[in-house]
């Protein structure tokens, strides 16, 4: 059967896997257990070598964080593609903003909608669609196809990817071609090859609580904390300012973010301010160094306002670029399988969001995100185009064929 065939079986794939809620801790989910028990019956018979790796995490019922890792061999045993997709997806958001239940399938058309059908349900659905079609053909490809559908990259990776190089150091080699679907473009060109440096920063305001009434007698938490979020947003995006057109946006981004709630009561002045920023800064910048600069903003800031802030750092990830872009034997290959099949020529881009690719490239590894990629994850209404799918896959058949 040829890959436009498999039309009925993508869908099928995401009703099994789609209405398993799989949201970490972090994102007051109960982790991807669920899904990966699902997964795992789906990907078993379709690999000569399959295993789980678990993560430790007491924050959930289990007690650990699952990792698939599943190798079918090739004609070159010494070589392995790879394909890491992440099981794990941000939470809903607002219901009245979807026209879709977020967990229940919906097809319409050739776009299917759901909560993770695009970030990573088509990385997911690509990878076990290679390895369901290298079965059914009786192909062998051209070096093993390894697929690891992991944890926890939308919160850090540090029971995903991180744990699975900390474990399991060996399970990589130098030669290998590890593909991350977990970013691209609508057309299918962009090819992802370097990553911004990521800082969440948590910072708590601390004045002193008083009644709203007599506000001469606190220290209006809130007050301070919103000064501090425009001073913080207007200095840095001052002092770094450059521009690297490898990137969209350009330039680093620094955004204040997530408030937590403090008093119940309106008429409260707050003692505690406590909000978040994430900051995605080019790789022109040392990233040591920013912090170092918000460090001493907060110290100035305590000075002039008479309140104490407490900073501390909730992710940091430095940047990434692939080594040897312009002799670089699997980017030029895709570029290629690519150029064959959109009848254009391939970008190469770097993002201010972070995939897996960016700690398999610290340890040295050929490491590319490239996929099909619509600009609906983490949106309401997230949808998938199965022609996208389809079309990826045959753009992988052409690298991995014999």
């Amino acid at each position: 059967m040829n890959i436009e065939g498999y039309r009925d079986y993508i869908i099928d794939l995401y009703k099994k896997f789609i209405p398993v809620k799989s949201i970490g801790p972090d994102n007051n989910g109960e982790g991807e257990w669920e899904r990966a028990k699902v997964l795992y019956n789906v990907v078993k018979d379709l690999f000569d070598e399959i295993k789980i790796i678990e993560a430790p995490d007491e924050r959930v019922k289990e007690k650990s964080r699952p990792n698939i890792i599943a190798i079918k061999y090739g004609k070159n045993r010494e070589k392995t593609f790879w394909i890491i997709a992440h099981i794990d997806t941000v939470p809903e958001g607002s219901l009245n903003l979807w026209k879709y239940d977020p967990f229940n399938v919906t097809v319409e058309g050739n776009k299917i909608y759901g909560r993770g059908v695009q970030d990573n349900g088509n990385g997911i659905v690509l990878g076990i669609l290679l390895a369901k079609y290298f079965k059914d053909n009786n192909i062998l490809p051209k070096y093993n196809y390894g697929l690891i559908l992991a944890s926890d990259e939308e919160t850090g990776s540090k029971y995903g990817v991180k744990y699975i190089l900390e474990k399991e150091p060996n399970l990589f080699k130098k030669d290998d071609w590890i593909l991350v679907p977990d970013a691209g473009s609508s057309d299918g060109l962009d090819i992802e090859v370097a990553e911004k440096g990521i800082l969440w920063i948590k910072f708590k305001v601390i004045g002193k609580q008083a009644h709203a009434s007599t506000p001469d007698l606190g220290i209006n938490s809130t007050k301070l904390g919103s000064i501090l979020i425009l001073q913080l947003y207007d200095s840095l995006h001052e002092k770094y300012d450059k521009e690297n057109k490898l990137f969209n946006p350009s330039k680093s981004t620094f955004e204040p973010t997530k408030v937590e709630k403090n008093v119940d009561n309106v008429n409260t002045i707050p003692g505690e301010f406590i909000f978040y920023y994430d900051c995605r800064v080019l790789p022109d910048y040392n990233l040591d160094e920013v912090y170092q600069t918000i460090e001493y903003i907060c110290k100035e800031f305590e000075r002039n306002y008479n309140c104490k802030v407490d900073i501390e750092i909730v992710n940091k990830d430095y940047p990434s670029i692939l080594e040897n872009i312009d002799n670089n034997e699997f980017l030029n290959e895709l570029k290629e399988a690519i150029k064959k099949y959109k009848n254009n020529e391939p970008r190469l881009i770097g993002i201010g969001g972070g995939t897996y690719a960016k700690y398999l490239r610290e340890k040295g590894l050929n490491a590319i995100v490239w996929s099909t990629y619509n600009e609906s994850a983490h949106m309401p209404n997230e949808y998938i185009d199965i022609n996208d799918i389809i079309n990826d896959v045959k753009i992988l058949l052409e690298i991995l064929k014999s």
